[in-house]
């Protein structure tokens, strides 16, 4: 008797905690819905919402963990559907979070949310670590490049996806600038030490497009101190490109679209842009970043991103559709059905067999293998393609 009695107290407590945390998760959930909208509402008469939303959501959300704050642009996004391109928050939220304790920075860059802003969570983390630390001398920046060989590979708390080592080693280029004051052939030369992997695998060009992206495209006020008088300028884009070889001026060149504005986003402007430096290299890297960055650059809105890519060369617009396909995925996960309707309108012109397949592949690199998020993308293609698409997971 005395047993089941103890039983019976046993449970009751058991039950009393389970009620106590479901309770703590509804407010919680409540209190981040009611978050969102206060977010929702004060940027819903701004000229650009999602700049608003960049600049409210961490304001709206000191003090809170990471998580939590990711938590809370999900349903910001869930309620505006033109917030999916949200990379600038993610550097500002990690970096935030990084403030706290910069020795734990590698820690942050673990915690980052997979297919979410664009990976750009896992670029403030590194950034915020050495944002204020330049080196004397080169060979003080040589001698972190054991860590920085090491970073950005699977370890105890991190199992990285394709995607995200590529972000990562990214972020590594612009890391690389930080720490030897934007000298810009010392940055290209530790990417060349720390993305070259002993199995064969080579980081090297995003490395390269994070270094000469932090040139042209600086965020915030001490990145635009770091690169002073870097920037060539449009009028001397190609000779500062010419100083490099290969994938260094592949991504010097690519990196400079901002030089030109709107000029790139067109066919015709996209193609005579892409064809500057005519090598194999330069010029296939040119069309590959830039159809990625266009993507973006049109808020992922397929009326745009079709006839755009409907406008390019024969021999390009498969590439165009498969680009922007995977750029959608990379995003966000929540625009997979988007992609799919690229890859069909890919087919109405005689490229949707290449979209698809390319989109595959992409899918292998941007997904962890086995993922519930890689099965649902698999289930969400068309019936020809799901078997495709689960046999290369």
């Amino acid at each position: 008797m005395m047993r089941f009695v103890f039983l019976v107290i046993f449970i009751a407590v058991v039950a009393g905690i389970v009620f106590i945390f479901l309770q703590a998760d509804e407010r919680r959930a409540i209190s981040f819905d009611a978050l969102a909208q206060e977010i929702l509402d004060a940027c819903k008469d701004a000229p650009y919402r999602p700049s608003c939303y960049d600049e409210e959501i961490p304001k709206k959300t000191v003090g809170f963990m990471l998580a939590d704050s990711f938590e809370v642009t999900k349903i910001v996004q869930r309620e505006d559907q033109n917030y999916w391109y949200c990379h600038v928050l993610g550097h500002e939220l990690s970096a935030r979070e990084t403030a706290k304790d910069p020795s734990q920075w590698k820690d942050v860059a673990a915690q980052c949310p997979s297919g979410m802003c664009s990976n750009g969570c896992i670029h403030g983390a590194f950034q915020e670590r050495f944002r204020t630390e330049a080196f004397d001398s080169p060979e003080e920046a040589y001698a972190l490049v054991p860590e920085l060989s090491e970073v950005c590979e699977a370890r105890r708390n991190w199992s990285p996806s394709g995607m995200e080592q590529a972000t990562c080693y990214h972020a590594l280029g612009h890391l690389a600038m930080y720490i030897t004051s934007a000298d810009i052939t010392t940055a290209i030369d530790i990417c060349g030490k720390v993305a070259i992997k002993a199995d064969g695998r080579d980081f090297t060009q995003v490395c390269y497009d994070g270094a000469f992206m932090q040139i042209y495209q600086p965020l915030e006020p001490e990145d635009s101190a770091l690169v002073e008088g870097k920037n060539p300028g449009k009028e001397g884009l190609y000779d500062f490109c010419k100083n490099f070889e290969g994938r260094a001026r592949a991504s010097c060149w690519s990196e400079g679209w901002p030089l030109f504005g709107e000029e790139v986003k067109t066919p015709a402007g996209l193609t005579k842009f892409c064809s500057m430096f005519p090598g194999d290299i330069e010029e296939n890297r040119c069309y590959s970043g830039m159809f990625y960055v266009i993507t973006a650059q049109f808020n992922f809105d397929e009326n745009k991103i079709v006839p755009f890519c409907n406008g390019m060369p024969d021999e390009r617009k498969g590439e165009c559709f498969s680009q922007a396909a995977s750029r959608l995925v990379e995003t966000d996960y929540g625009l997979v059905e988007k992609s799919i309707g690229l890859c069909q309108a890919a087919e109405k012109v005689g490229v949707g067999e290449e979209c698809y397949q390319s989109l595959i592949n992409f899918s292998t690199f941007n997904f962890k293998r086995g993922s519930a998020e890689a099965l649902r993308f698999c289930d969400s293609l068309p019936n020809k393609w799901t078997s495709v698409c689960k046999s290369a997971k």
